[in-house]
């Protein structure tokens, strides 16, 4: 999972520099934004569960 969320955001990076999805007046589009959340909420639960992980250990 961290492998996808780690590349999901690669993808809107890439993405944004690139100036695919992005309006020339302002927000990125609800893909994109979307595509953001996602890849961040998959890092961040992977995280955690190593951090219960280690935590369970001691």
């Amino acid at each position: 999972m961290f492998i996808i969320g780690a590349s999901l955001l690669a993808l809107v990076i890439a993405a944004r520099r690139l100036g695919v999805g992005v309006r020339s007046d302002g927000p990125p589009e609800l893909w994109l934004a979307l595509m953001f959340v996602v890849g961040a909420a998959l890092v961040v639960v992977v995280g955690i569960d190593r951090l219960v992980a280690l935590l369970r250990k001691r």
